[in-house]
């Protein structure tokens, strides 16, 4: 289903001799063409990394083969060329025929070039590093150089020869010495728009999403609505937990009896509304590899908020419950139309490495929590999206009215959406203690902008699924995180008095397991 690397760094090389030598050789370099203009940018002359500590290539002659042939004078930072010109979800042209898995994204170039100035206004206001215009300009390009291959192709037809016709020596010498150079000059056509199209590719999957009308600008957040929710009666429960064991992470709480079963109930609470509402449920790995963080517009290669799994093979990131989880599943399938909406979701430990400070600074600022996260497919459309992101949002509403929590519902700004969010609405809940509002859940709509770079495509109704490719649409997807039990256990300790209790709603004490001595069964 993923794509295989077989390289994880680009290398330059300033001889064509050389760069086709070992383009000819079973190496795991991947190489750019010389006619890139990368080469000469100042970003590829301030090097830093010596090639002769690369570690992309397990061959030791490799090396010795680069000092033989003199290319220890040039220094590449590897890393930054990588995360600047390369993308997990595009295999180019060079690694097609060793790649396992071609990948090759459906980005709609034809709008993005009518919404021009909305996307430029989306790169802008995300403060993002990327050229919306040069995108389009070597689309267009591209455009250009298809046109100009159909007409050889075309001109190469025409001088070809029925079997049969009676044709002169001289006639045939001159249509062979046409054909020659017609050949030639396709083979430049096609070199150049491969060159092209794998510049254009890493390029143009930098790009944002479009930003919904509603989306603040700037670095703002609107509060849309307030309010506070009624659990039924409060019970009050001693927790026992012990901090900072020494052989366990010093950013860990143990917690035991009550506590412990606490987590657990707020899962089953939240599942069996999910249930009821008509949603399926999916079990899902931890660990995901880097073209599912790419599809959602995170950098495996910069800053995110993920663990990096290092394995013989490759490199695998550890995130637990999220919309990854989600992504990976429906990659390269198609959808039939009436099977949309699909509403899911998935439980299970998720993992922040942002909050990884190397202690324990509260429940809701842990590494490790346990979370309920919900993901919706609907049809190739933004009204369809919209209403599942509506529908979503009330859920959300209704799910925490029923805790007796200080709420509020806000409208995230377009600074801190990330690049595959069209919107994205907020809860936070209050925490009296430390007097400050913390994020409990959030909805964010991304509409076509995972699908056309996995691919997740869907059907009109009564379409064989065998057939009309050409009709296949690509679904739009809404995600949502309804829980984060991290940050309810906080809320609820809060609540209480002393720091070892806490005090759990009658909403969810009728979800304690039956051994609990909070359970209705046992009082």
């Amino acid at each position: 289903m993923f794509a295989t690397r077989f390289a994880t760094k680009r290398v330059i090389w300033s001889s064509q001799s050389i760069r086709q030598k070992w383009n000819n050789r079973s190496t795991k370099l991947r190489l750019f063409p010389s006619t890139s203009p990368i080469e000469n940018s100042a970003e590829f002359n301030n090097i830093e990394i010596q090639l002769n500590n690369c570690h992309t290539c397990t061959c030791v002659s490799h090396h010795k083969s680069l000092k033989s042939e003199n290319f220890l004078k040039r220094r590449v930072n590897f890393a930054a060329f990588h995360r600047r010109y390369s993308s997990y979800l595009f295999t180019p042209s060079a690694e097609g025929e060793h790649a396992a898995f071609i990948m090759k994204p459906e980005i709609d170039f034809e709008t993005l070039r009518t919404k021009l100035k909305e996307m430029e206004d989306s790169v802008k206001f995300r403060s993002m590093d990327v050229n919306a215009q040069v995108v389009i300009s070597m689309w267009d390009e591209i455009q250009q150089m298809e046109e100009q291959k159909k007409q050889l192709e075309n001109e190469r037809k025409k001088i070809k020869f029925r079997k049969g016709d009676k044709v002169s020596d001289e006639d045939m010498k001159k249509a062979k010495a046409q054909g020659r150079a017609l050949r030639e000059e396709l083979r430049t056509v096609n070199s150049r728009i491969s060159d092209l199209t794998d510049q254009l590719y890493p390029m143009a999957l930098r790009l944002p999403n479009f930003l919904h009308g509603d989306v603040p600008l700037g670095t703002d957040p609107v509060e849309l609505e307030s309010f506070t929710g009624h659990g039924g009666e409060l019970k009050t429960v001693t927790v026992g937990k012990q901090e900072s064991h020494e052989l366990a992470h010093p950013g860990f709480v143990y917690l035991e009896d009550e506590g412990a079963l606490l987590e657990q109930a707020l899962l089953r609470w939240a599942a069996h509304q999910l249930n009821k509402k008509g949603f399926t449920r999916f079990s899902s790995p931890d660990k995901f590899k880097p073209i599912a963080l790419e599809a959602l517009g995170l950098d495996p290669d910069g800053t995110n908020q993920t663990y990096a799994v290092k394995t013989n093979e490759d490199s695998t990131y550890l995130t637990g419950a999220s919309a990854m989880a989600f992504a990976a599943y429906f990659m390269m399938t198609v959808v039939d139309a009436t099977n949309l909406p699909q509403r899911c979701y998935t439980v299970g430990k998720h993992y922040n490495s942002k909050n990884d400070t190397g202690r324990f600074d509260g429940f809701h600022n842990s590494f490790q929590t346990n979370k309920v996260e919900v993901c919706g497919l609907s049809e190739e459309s933004i009204a369809t999206s919209d209403m599942i992101f509506r529908q979503y949002v009330s859920l959300l509403k209704d799910l925490y009215s029923e805790l007796p929590l200080k709420c509020r519902l806000l409208e995230i700004p377009s600074s801190q959406l990330l690049p595959s969010m069209y919107r994205k609405c907020t809860l936070e809940i209050w925490l009296p203690k430390t007097a400050e509002y913390v994020e409990a859940a959030s909805v964010y709509s991304c509409t076509d902008y995972i699908s056309r770079r996995l691919k997740i495509r869907h059907i009109g109704e009564g379409e064989d699924i065998t057939k009309h490719k050409s009709k296949r649409r690509f679904v739009h997807t809404v995600h949502g995180q309804f829980i984060d039990t991290g940050v309810l256990i906080e809320a609820f300790q809060q609540l209480a008095e002393d720091t070892n209790e806490m005090c759990i709603p009658g909403t969810i004490v009728s979800y304690m397991p039956k051994h609990s001595k909070m359970s209705l069964s046992n009082r």
